[in-house]
């Protein structure tokens, strides 16, 4: 945990050992991963349980299925008169029943910023009308995109961290041949070499994708064990909300090397110019990627803008 979610931590653990912790936390921050270490500390604290997973009076729910959303749940959902599992009509059941044991319920709602205005409605009676002993913590990368009603009977907590730079040895070679295809194309080297231009560029699309994919295989934090647990629709959320995480992690430090890139090889006044576009471009990309658009598809937009963008005269 970095020094900015340690601190935002110590805060709640103070509020909850003072008898002052509020029932509902919004904590934002850059780093998704970042706020749930901090809610899961202080979840340990108050049902002094370690392994979080099997504690039957802790409660996760994410968003799923394609458009990624904290689905509400419906009637027709319902197997055996139970809602179904990761919806929020089954988080609400659950919290209004007794706990198990003497310390209450927690929950974490994770990219609270993806219910829908359904859901958010559903959620928004229990937050008026919390059950007792029930602490939730929601957890967004996005306030601005929650209902203001939602976040106006939260505390709401910035957890000052940024997502971790990637340490692996292929993906610093990446970044360092995307640095050379900028180099190559502002120093005019394409003119005249226009397919090697383009068969760079693309090289590192596909190579991208690839990494992308092993990186985030490779760092997921699901286990065998609790995988068995879990419906196929959530596994996948959970997968999707890792390489999310991943992803936006990969692209702040491509934005990173670009700016660096621009200042070594342009006059201020162009490079200027140029990284505002490029900026422009990489922002463009991670909301196609948000929105859905196949991940390859949306670097390739990025990587031809670039091209643009590097080689222009002016």
């Amino acid at each position: 945990m970095s020094a900015g979610g340690k601190r935002a931590a110590d805060v709640l653990l103070s509020a909850r050992r003072a008898g002052r912790l509020h029932h509902a936390i919004l904590l934002y921050g850059a780093d998704l991963g970042e706020l749930e270490d901090v809610a899961k500390t202080v979840a340990r604290e108050i049902l002094a349980s370690e392994n979080l997973a099997k504690n039957p009076d802790f409660f996760e729910l994410r968003p799923e299925g394609k458009a990624r959303n904290i689905r509400i749940g419906t009637d027709s959902d319902r197997v055996g008169g139970e809602w179904p599992p990761n919806s929020m009509r089954w988080l609400l059941h659950v919290l209004r029943e007794s706990a198990h044991g003497d310390r209450g319920k927690v929950t974490i709602i994770y990219e609270a910023d993806r219910m829908n205005i359904p859901t958010a409605n559903a959620f928004l009676k229990t937050l008026e009308e919390p059950p007792r002993d029930t602490t939730m913590f929601l957890l967004t990368q996005r306030p601005n995109d929650l209902l203001d009603t939602i976040k106006s009977r939260c505390v709401q907590m910035r957890v000052d961290c940024q997502p971790r730079p990637l340490d692996d040895e292929e993906w610093r070679a990446w970044l360092d041949s995307y640095v050379s295809w900028i180099k190559f194309l502002s120093a005019g080297a394409h003119r005249g070499r226009i397919a090697e231009a383009f068969m760079r560029g693309y090289a590192l699309v596909n190579s991208f994708n690839a990494l992308l994919t092993r990186l985030s295989d490779e760092s997921s934090d699901l286990a065998e064990d609790k995988l068995d647990d879990m419906s196929e629709e959530l596994v996948e959320a959970l997968l999707s909300s890792e390489r999310r995480s991943l992803r936006k992690r990969m692209l702040m430090q491509i934005e990173d090397v670009t700016v660096s890139a621009a200042l070594e090889s342009y006059p201020s006044v162009s490079a200027s110019r140029r990284l505002s576009r490029a900026v422009a471009a990489l922002e463009k990309c991670a909301a196609f990627m948000e929105l859905n658009m196949a991940d390859a598809a949306a670097f390739e937009y990025f990587m031809l803008s670039s091209l643009k963008i590097w080689s222009a005269k002016v």
